[in-house]
C-alpha cells in the first residue's frame, strides 16, 4: 500500500532535493507525495474529488485550507524555528520541523497517514521466519546489516521483530533509543526462568506485547537493549531457544531478524540450532574469510552436534565489498549468495544515521532480502500476500 501525501511549501527549491531523496530511497516505494509552491494549485487540487491521506505544509497554506473546511484529512503544519508553535486557527493537528534530516521528515509525514502494516491473516504462525545473522569474526558489518534489513522488510508490509543478543547490544551505537515505559528483555528473561508472571492465583505465561516497544524508525518491534551486562553473559542455550520459540509463538511476526554476537557463546549456538535461515556476514579480508571456513567446515562435520540442514540453511554474504559482482573468494569452500557494498562514509565521525540510508547499501540489502525472504515465505516480500 502506498501513502498518498500532499506537501505544499512557499519555496519551490524545498521541494526539489526531497523529491529526488524519496525518489531514490526505500520511501520511494511506500509514499507519493505531490508537491506544491503556489497557494491556489494547492487548493484546486485539494477542492477535487481525490483526497490524499495526509497533508503537510507551510502554516499559510494549512490555514487557506482549513478555511474551507476539508479538514477530514489528518495534517501537520511544517514549522521553523522561531516560528509560532500554538496558533488558535491552526489548533488539532501536528507540528513537524520543516527544516530537519530527510530520512526523520519523510518518517514523521508517513506517520500523519496512518498507513496500517498488517500482518496478512493467511499466514500460520509456524510462517513466521526465524532469520538469525552470525558471524565468525568482529568487525563485519553485521550489525549494520541486520539493522538495515529490518528496516527495508518493515518497508515493505511485513510485521518484523528486530531481536539483538550481543553481550553489548552495538545498535545502541547506530540507532536513537526511544523512550519507553515497557518492562524489556531483562524483565520477561526473570519471568521465563521464574516460570511465568505471578498472579493472584499463582504464575501465568508472560504477554510477550508486554516487554515490546515499536521502533519507528527502523519500522519494527524490538527489546530495549539489556543494561544488566550479567543477564546477558548468563543468558544460556535453553534461555535462547525459549525465547526463541515465544517470540515465533506469538504468530504477530513474519520475520524476525536475531543479530548475533560470538559465534562461541551459547546465544549463538541457540540461532544455529533453531533459526530456518541463517546468514553468514563476512568481512572483505583474508582472515574473516579464512575464520568462517573454518567453522563452516567444523559445523559441517558429523561431531560437531550441529543439526544435518545447517548448511542447506545457510547464506554467505560479502560485506565491504569495492568491486561487488567482481569479488570472488580465494576458497572453492565457500559460495557467497550476495555482496554488500563498501561505503567511504561511514568512516566519519557521526556515522549512525548514515549506516541506516545509504541508497548504495540499501539497494544491495533489498536484493538480500529478495534472496532470502522470498522463498521462505512466497509471495510475502513481493507483496501478494499482503
Amino acid at each position: 500500500m502506498t501513502a498518498r501525501i500532499v506537501l505544499a511549501v512557499r519555496e519551490s527549491e524545498y521541494i526539489e532535493p526531497l523529491l529526488h531523496y524519496l525518489h531514490h530511497s526505500e520511501y520511494g516505494e511506500i509514499m507519493r507525495i505531490t508537491a506544491f509552491s503556489r497557494l491556489e494549485a494547492f487548493m484546486e487540487f485539494m477542492t477535487g474529488d481525490e483526497l490524499p491521506d495526509a497533508v503537510a505544509g507551510d502554516p499559510s497554506f494549512i490555514e487557506a485550507w482549513l478555511v474551507e473546511g476539508r479538514s477530514t484529512v489528518p495534517w501537520a503544519v511544517l514549522t521553523e524555528a522561531g516560528e509560532l508553535s500554538e496558533r488558535g486557527d491552526l489548533a488539532g493537528g501536528r507540528r513537524i520541523a520543516k527544516y530537519q534530516a530527510l530520512p526523520s521528515l519523510l518518517e514523521a509525514i508517513l506517520q500523519l497517514s496512518d498507513l496500517k502494516r498488517i500482518r496478512t491473516a493467511a499466514l500460520p504462525k509456524e510462517a513466521t521466519l526465524l532469520l538469525g545473522v552470525v558471524s565468525a569474526s568482529g568487525g563485519s558489518g553485521k550489525t549494520t546489516a541486520a539493522l538495515n534489513m529490518a528496516k527495508q522488510l518493515g518497508a515493505t508490509g511485513l510485521s518484523v521483530f528486530y531481536l539483538n543478543l550481543e553481550s553489548v547490544d552495538s545498535s545502541g551505537f547506530i540507532l536513537r533509543m526511544p523512550g519507553s515505559n515497557v518492562p524489556g528483555l531483562e524483565r520477561l528473561l526473570y519471568e521465563l526462568k521464574a516460570g511465568g508472571v505471578e498472579h493472584k492465583g499463582g504464575r501465568g505465561k508472560p504477554k510477550w506485547g508486554d516487554y515490546v516497544f515499536r521502533h519507528e524508525s527502523l519500522r519494527c518491534d524490538a527489546f530495549r537493549p539489556v543494561e544488566n551486562f550479567k543477564e546477558m553473559l548468563q543468558m544460556s542455550q535453553q534461555d535462547t531457544l525459549e525465547l526463541l520459540e515465544g517470540l515465533a509463538g506469538v504468530g504477530s511476526y513474519d520475520v524476525i531478524i536475531v543479530d548475533t554476537g560470538s559465534i562461541e557463546e551459547e546465544r549463538a549456538q541457540a540461532v544455529l540450532h533453531r533459526c530456518g535461515v541463517l546468514l553468514w556476514v563476512l568481512k572483505n579480508e583474508q582472515v574473516s574469510i579464512r575464520k568462517t571456513e573454518r567453522w563452516i567446515e567444523y559445523m559441517a562435520s558429523p561431531h560437531s552436534g550441529m543439526p544435518p540442514e545447517l548448511m542447506n540453511k545457510s547464506r554467505l554474504v560479502l560485506n565491504n565489498c569495492t568491486g561487488a559482482e567482481n569479488e570472488r573468494l580465494p576458497s572453492s569452500a565457500l559460495k557467497l549468495d550476495a555482496v554488500l557494498p563498501y561505503i567511504p562514509s561511514w568512516g566519519l565521525q557521526h556515522y549512525g544515521e548514515l549506516c541506516l540510508n545509504s541508497p548504495q547499501f540499501i539497494d544491495g540489502i533489498q536484493e538480500l532480502c529478495r534472496g532470502i525472504v522470498e522463498p521462505a515465505l512466497p509471495g510475502v516480500f513481493t507483496g501478494s500476500s499482503v
